[in-house]
């Protein structure tokens, strides 16, 4: 279960629209939204053989943390 202010990020896009800039583009729409409604932090589990995700996350320009576990790449990202 999540801590009040935290929020689960995850998102799909389908295989034909990828590498269009659309993670991005989901993720800065999800971050204005939560901001407004209390959010401070998305967190995410990504498979760590999903560069495409995880840069989308890296280059957010939103304080990242991530945590390697086998199989498993946990990011949190701090809201501003």
């Amino acid at each position: 279960m999540l801590q009040p202010g935290r929020a689960e990020a995850a998102f799909t896009v389908v295989d034909q629209f990828q590498g269009r800039g659309l993670g991005t583009v989901l993720l800065r729409h999800l971050a204005a939204i939560a901001g407004g409604a209390g959010i401070h932090e998305f967190v995410a589990e990504v498979l760590p053989d999903n560069t495409p995700m995880l840069e989308v996350f890296e280059n957010s320009g939103l304080p990242l943390t991530s945590r390697r576990e086998p199989g498993v790449v946990h990011v949190t990202l701090r809201l501003r």
